[in-house]
């Protein structure tokens, strides 16, 4: 199998590069993976050339601006990656018969009313902000490819960038001394990137379609996420209440997913508390898989 990954040195991209490199069930698959030093992915004749050029089986597309409130700030840029990006890769599937695996986001939903266990593959979107709006157009680009996945996830973790990784920032932020303050009436499921990354390989190797809640298991808030990352030293972390943080985006109060298509597809996601008490062993480590 030949698979052409987007976002390859982002967060979930580098998770992805490391699980298709251990998994002895991947050994000869072809892998090119491509990121925003490459070229850019609202340019449809670039993105057109480079897929074609390595005529993949799967296209996995990873690459989004995830920053929510810089989305808000700039809503063209926003567009350009998220929506105008998952078109060209899109078209680029049609030209060449790739299949298209498309990972979105919780913050497709309002977060109001969540349904008891989450939320469900065929509850209706309503997303808040420009980041939101444009993950869902983004799913209904990808949905006009015959073969195709969209995989929701959430509040990933497991990278090298405070911006973008707040598991990494209270921890790096705790290290440093600095306060840390943190929403504690905001809820979704914490994902760590590696585990993320083994189920998409999986359901790769069983050409599953359609669109799939893939995330840890339970639901919690940052704040909550603090009391295991941080140890002893998450007693110090503040809660603070998300209608006080300022953001430039609205987020949804409770975006939780229900992973139980996931379940019955026979993969069962570790829970949320125990893929932070790996993570952050493999900080301390410095190395290694976890």
């Amino acid at each position: 199998m030949r698979i052409y990954l987007t976002g390859a040195d982002g967060m979930l991209g580098t998770a992805l590069r490391a699980e298709l490199a251990a998994d002895p069930l991947t050994e000869g698959w072809g892998v090119r993976g491509v990121s925003v030093a490459d070229f850019d992915i609202g340019d449809p004749g670039a993105v057109r050339a480079s897929v074609e050029d390595f005529a993949p089986d799967v296209v996995i597309h990873t690459a989004a601006h995830a920053i929510v409130d810089e989305c808000e700030a700039d809503p063209q840029l926003a567009l350009r990656v998220n929506v105008a990006g998952v078109r060209n890769v899109a078209d680029a599937c049609r030209r060449t018969g790739s299949r298209l695996v498309y990972v979105s986001s919780d913050y497709v939903f309002d977060g109001a009313d969540t349904p008891d266990g989450g939320y469900r593959e065929t509850d209706t979107p309503g997303p808040l902000s420009v980041y939101g709006l444009s993950k869902l157009a983004g799913e209904r680009i990808a949905a006009t490819v015959d073969d195709h996945l969209v995989i929701r996830t959430s509040w990933l973790f497991g990278g090298s960038d405070e911006r973008t990784d707040n598991v990494l920032a209270m921890i790096r932020q705790t290290e440093r001394g600095e306060r840390v303050r943190l929403i504690h009436d905001q809820f979704s499921c914490p994902t760590y990137t590696v585990d993320l990354a083994r189920a998409m390989v999986l359901l790769l190797k069983r050409g599953t379609a359609g669109t799939l809640h893939v995330a840890n298991t339970g639901s919690a808030s940052w704040f909550d996420v603090a009391r295991v990352a941080l140890g002893r030293e998450g007693r110090a972390a503040e809660p603070v209440a998300l209608d006080d943080c300022g953001f430039l985006g609205r987020r949804p109060r409770n975006s939780t997913l229900s992973t139980g298509r996931l379940k019955h597809l026979g993969i069962t996601m570790p829970d949320w508390s125990d893929a932070v008490s790996r993570y952050r062993t493999h900080l301390s480590a410095g190395n290694g898989r976890t």
